[in-house]
């Protein structure tokens, strides 16, 4: 059995953190429907650990290459539920997520399996191999979230 490494339990850690406290932390209106919270929660998930991973790439925390290798393993097994998430018709304004998920169905589980093969084609045993990798999966996150997903506004400081 492996043991995470320190920085995947970081990463871990704050991932957790993240999706307990969300709506406190980011002022997010509380959603109620449980199947809403589920598709945020792996979202915000992903986001975390696609941060990890950006993060490394561009050097700004030691390139870890067990931690990106288990990082990886995450984000496939979360891309690949993606439409399991999002399957049930459920909308709120404050979720982000668009009614034409659902009118074009077929297109939105097209661009999930992008991002899910896109994930599973992350080389993280280096530093030069993420770097040449992740901007696929990183375009597959944006294609996406271009189509499907509303923009908020968010205040910025820098």
């Amino acid at each position: 059995m492996t043991h995470p490494t320190p920085a995947f339990a970081l990463i871990l850690g704050v991932v957790l953190a993240l999706v307990i406290g969300a709506p406190a932390t980011t002022g997010t209106p509380h959603i109620a429907d449980k199947y809403i919270q589920k598709r945020m929660a792996l979202m915000n998930s992903q986001r975390v650990a696609l941060t990890a991973l950006t993060d490394m790439s561009a050097g700004r925390i030691p390139m870890d290459s067990r931690s990106a290798r288990q990082t990886r393993r995450f984000l496939i097994a979360t891309t690949a539920s993606i439409p399991k998430r999002f399957r049930k018709r459920r909308f709120d304004p404050n979720s982000h997520a668009r009614p034409d998920i659902w009118t074009n169905w077929k297109d939105f589980e097209l661009r999930a399996k992008r991002a899910e093969a896109a994930a599973k084609g992350l080389k993280t045993r280096s530093l030069d191999s993420l770097r040449r990798t992740l901007p696929d999966l990183i375009q597959a996150c944006h294609s996406c979230h271009g189509s499907y997903r509303a923009h908020v506004n968010e205040f910025t400081t820098h």
